[in-house]
């Protein structure tokens, strides 16, 4: 006799009911702490970063209060996808994706100013990415 899926569980398609996605959208709400933390350290201490690295206020393509809110607003956003990764939302974890490729990215150029600081961004990017694209054994089908 097989055990019959409670309700809840037919709700949510196999897919998002990983380990995999559960760890991601835990380690989504982790980068939106970082970005969080790195955003905010950029706008309200104005010279906490160019005296690292730079002596100035430019970073590549912007100043760091612009990618101080930059940061703040992916951060909030990365945090919203989190939580609807762990929902099981199908859109917030291709919301997800996008916004972990481009933390991948844009920690890249904050890489000469905090490398430690960005490569453990950077590694907790690709764990996110990993998690969400990656198809478990388990569960049979397509992933995105």
């Amino acid at each position: 006799m097989q055990p019959q899926a409670s309700r809840t569980d037919d709700a949510i398609p196999p897919m998002e009911r990983s380990h995999w996605v559960a760890f991601a959208g835990i380690l989504l709400l982790v980068s939106a702490l970082f970005n969080l933390l790195n955003g905010f350290v950029a706008v309200f201490n104005h010279g906490y970063y160019s005296t690292v690295y730079s002596q100035g206020n430019r970073l590549l393509i912007l100043n760091y209060t612009a990618w101080g809110w930059i940061w703040v607003a992916i951060g909030i956003v990365m945090a919203l996808a989190g939580i609807g990764v762990l929902v099981g939302s199908r859109g917030a974890r291709l919301t997800g994706i996008c916004l972990a490729a481009f933390c991948l990215v844009g920690q890249m150029i904050f890489l000469p100013v905090y490398p430690f600081w960005s490569l453990a961004t950077m590694v907790v990017s690709a764990l996110v990415l990993y998690g969400l694209l990656a198809e478990p054994r388990h569960v049979p089908g397509a992933r995105v």
